[in-house]
């Protein structure tokens, strides 16, 4: 019995390890491409389920004040706004196979956070990441009545892509926006995907197709 027992307690042998070791090895080899896959495949749904939500929050602004998000006076009024952006971390230009332009979605004219229309009552001069200067009586829309902001439109001030970089709306191309041209430009809301960096033209007369990696929705003006 005695010998039995110490038969029982023998433990692996080195080149068992090794084998073991090397099996894990080669199985998890063979499945981390198929899991990075399957991360990077959700990624990218999760950023374009997101334009689409800023998409439908706009459009709801829009219903409820009856103007585009385009605003930088007090009243609220003007249309200086070129770029609606989610977040200060903007993507750092054009990809070597960019169309003509791409890079001004991270460069052209004046810039107002998202947020301050869909987030915060703060369409006019003002730009706060805390809300100050947010519901100025004669500066802000009014928050009660037909017409009036009926926000947040949006969960977060600031939003990021899964890749940590800001959406962009090119939001001159708005019917009111600053864009005087007789082409009817379409406004998208846009994320530079997964490289960070963009593939798709700002403006162009003959397409406007989101190109390579870019992610992105059109606003639908009606």
């Amino acid at each position: 019995m005695l010998s039995l027992r110490k038969a029982d307690r023998h433990g692996f042998t080195l080149i068992e390890i090794v084998i073991a070791v090397a099996v894990v090895a080669i199985l998890a080899a063979a499945i981390s491409p198929m899991v990075f896959r399957h991360l990077e495949d959700a990624k990218v749904s999760k950023a374009q389920s997101e334009t689409e939500i800023i998409s439908q929050a706009i459009l709801g602004y829009y219903k409820d004040v009856g103007a585009w998000p385009v605003t930088n006076t007090n009243g609220p009024g003007g249309n200086g706004v070129q770029r609606l952006v989610s977040s200060t971390n903007l993507p750092s230009g054009a990809s070597t196979t960019a169309a003509a332009g791409a890079a001004r979605w991270s460069t052209y004219g004046t810039s107002k956070p998202l947020g301050d229309y869909l987030y915060y009552n703060n369409p006019d001069d003002d730009s706060s990441a805390t809300g100050n200067g947010a519901d100025q009586a004669g500066q802000d829309w009014p928050t009660s009545g037909r017409v009036s902001w009926k926000g947040p439109y949006l969960d977060s001030y600031e939003i990021l892509d899964p890749w940590g970089n800001a959406y962009v709306v090119n939001a001159r191309f708005f019917p009111t926006g600053s864009y005087t041209g007789q082409r009817r430009h379409k406004v998208f809301v846009m994320s530079a995907g997964p490289d960070g960096v963009w593939s798709t033209t700002w403006e162009d007369n003959t397409t406007e197709d989101i190109l390579d990696d870019d992610i992105g929705t059109v606003v639908t003006i009606r």
